[in-house]
């Protein structure tokens, strides 16, 4: 068999950045790790959990913006 020369290794891949973490609004009152948190708190969450929380109505929907 013949010797094989050396290759330069390729970079492993980087793995994806993770979404930035985005802050809801309570618009009732709802249970956060574990504690019971009043309308009008805000919490800083996955953006996966802060659609869900405004597909369930938990938090105030995402304001939109109109063009004049």
């Amino acid at each position: 068999m013949k010797p094989t020369p050396n290759k330069p290794r390729k970079k492993a891949a980087q793995p994806p950045a993770p979404p930035a973490m985005e802050q809801v609004i309570l618009a009732r009152e709802h249970e956060h790790l574990g504690e019971k948190r009043p309308p009008g708190t805000p919490l800083v969450v996955h953006p996966e959990t802060a659609r869900w929380l405004r597909a369930v109505g938990v938090v105030s929907p995402l304001p939109t913006t109109t063009k004049d």
